[in-house]
């Protein structure tokens, strides 16, 4: 037979079993991984007169999604584009670079650049600035 003392103990150690358990079932079903997120947009002279505009997602310092453009002759008419990886792959707040380039036609879509604003003239007008920007997680 368990004495009073032995039961009081048997019963606490159940119930931190118990909660142990509990907790990690919780956590199981929580996402804990963590990674730094950037977006880095970069506009650089290509060719003589032309611009080549680049959009970068970075996890960690890996590009994990980009966007680029090219008006490769210096007319302002967008020459040529590469896309995203894949839709709807950027951090909450930066979407619109799926959008920007969906409306975006090449041979018609007008870009320009004043040594900071990049615009894109399509459907929309899209306007951002180059520079890193770290992004804020979301809880």
């Amino acid at each position: 037979m368990i004495s009073r003392c032995g039961l009081h103990r048997y019963a606490r150690v159940v119930a931190l079993v118990g909660m142990l358990a509990l907790a990690a079932g919780v956590l199981a079903g929580c996402d804990t991984t963590t990674y730094s997120q950037t977006i880095r947009i970069v506009a650089e002279p290509m060719n003589v007169d032309g611009l080549f505009a680049r959009v970068e997602y970075l996890q960690d310092g890996k590009v994990v999604n980009s966007v680029h453009l090219v008006d490769g002759d210096g007319d302002g008419i967008i020459d040529g584009k590469s896309g995203p990886k894949s839709q709807g792959n950027w951090p909450a707040g930066w979407l619109w670079f799926d959008n920007m380039y969906a409306d975006t036609v090449v041979g018609e879509t007008e870009i320009s650049f004043d040594g900071q604003k990049v615009v894109v003239t399509a459907e929309s007008t899209y306007e951002f600035v180059v520079g890193e920007y770290e992004v804020r997680p979301v809880r």
